[in-house]
């Protein structure tokens, strides 16, 4: 991994300010460096510093005991998440990262993708009116 924490983050946006130096940000991956997802998202959405979102929810303790979940399941409150994205002004794309498959299923990822991408639409709907 290039960048491990936010603080790397911030200083390659120090280092280059230009606003095309943008980040695509992963909730998972923040959950991961044991952040708080929602602060994070307000400091780097409100600094304008995400391109687009990897919208996917985690369950555990990062970083060796977690596991990646649907996205309704996991630790973090994904109507919050929503929330912080929209107080901060963010309004680019939302993407599903990571989605699990279902056992014994034939094409199981193509259900795990549509679900997500369903949930992350219902939020997008419900958050931003």
């Amino acid at each position: 991994r290039i960048v491990s924490s936010l603080d790397h983050y911030n200083r390659i946006f120090d280092r280059v300010s230009s606003e095309a130096n943008r980040m695509i940000f992963c909730q998972g991956c923040v959950a991961e460096m044991g952040g708080d997802v929602c602060a994070a998202i307000r400091e780097m959405a409100g600094k304008g510093r995400i391109e687009y979102v990897h919208f996917r929810n985690i369950r555990g303790n990062p970083p060796d005991q977690f596991q990646e979940v649907f996205v309704d399941e996991g630790d973090q409150d994904m109507v919050q998440a929503m929330q912080a994205y929209k107080e901060a002004g963010f309004n680019g794309p939302y993407m599903m990262d990571h989605s699990p498959q279902f056992p014994d299923k034939d094409d199981s990822f193509k259900a795990g993708k549509a679900y997500a991408i369903g949930y992350i639409r219902a939020l997008i709907q419900t958050v931003y009116r």
